[in-house]
């Protein structure tokens, strides 16, 4: 019945429409719902919103090539680091996190990292060491970016016997904004979310994310100061 009613009320509609687009004036011949006049003028605004847009996005190409720092070109060395934030199960833990990277090609770095973690108000804390890859998509004096990590780490807790090695891998996925600021430093505010194949439950680590803030400093071509 349900399937009967569905098929009737689509008939009705489409009939309506049909009628509609072929409706008689009082001459008694039909007249189109939608003039080949307004057709015309609707393409035309088509077009002309086609072409302006087309232009901004050239201007936006050309700004950024205007713009473009050179810190993001291959063969730049830069180094960093910062802290982070976040919360699991109702607990906060802060993190130091540093970096140090090369620009292969322009706008795609990758290097080596080194974190540290600690819950607030608990003797729990982590540490890890990993590889990290970014992209910069924009390289202006405010640029985006979007990272991956994988990272090899140890945890330690109240719990946990000094010479019990409980360690862990994470893969972190970041993403994040960094703002021109001195000569040769970025301010970078970022989001990391990292996913744990082991975690310690006695503490309630949680796979998380946290907020970060940091700078970075860029050392320009290796072998060739600018």
């Amino acid at each position: 019945m349900k399937k009967l009613l569905t098929t009737i009320t689509l008939l009705t509609c489409l009939s309506g429409v049909s009628l509609a687009q072929n409706r008689s004036d009082s001459t008694g011949r039909s007249k189109p719902l939608i003039s080949e006049e307004t057709k015309d003028d609707v393409r035309q605004k088509a077009s002309q919103t086609a072409e302006k847009l087309e232009e901004e996005v050239d201007k936006s190409r050309s700004y950024q090539q205007r713009n473009q720092l050179s810190w993001f070109e291959p063969n730049n060395l830069f180094v960093g680091g910062g802290l982070g934030m976040g919360a699991t199960d109702g607990q906060v833990y802060l993190g130091v996190n540093t970096r140090v990277g090369y620009f292969f090609q322009p706008g795609f770095a990758a290097g080596l990292r080194y974190d540290f973690d600690r819950l607030v108000g608990n003797k729990y804390h982590s540490r890890q060491i990993g590889a990290f890859a970014r992209y910069y998509p924009f390289r202006t004096r405010i640029s985006s970016f979007i990272g991956a990590s994988l990272n090899s780490g140890r945890e330690f807790s109240e719990n946990t016997a000094a010479d019990t090695k409980f360690k862990y891998t994470s893969v972190g996925l970041e993403i994040g904004v960094m703002a021109w600021i001195l000569h040769r430093l970025g301010a970078e505010v970022a989001f990391e979310n990292s996913f744990y194949n082991k975690i310690d439950p006695t503490v309630s680590r949680g796979k998380g994310g946290r907020l970060k803030l940091g700078v970075n400093y860029y050392f320009g071509t290796v072998g060739k100061r600018r």
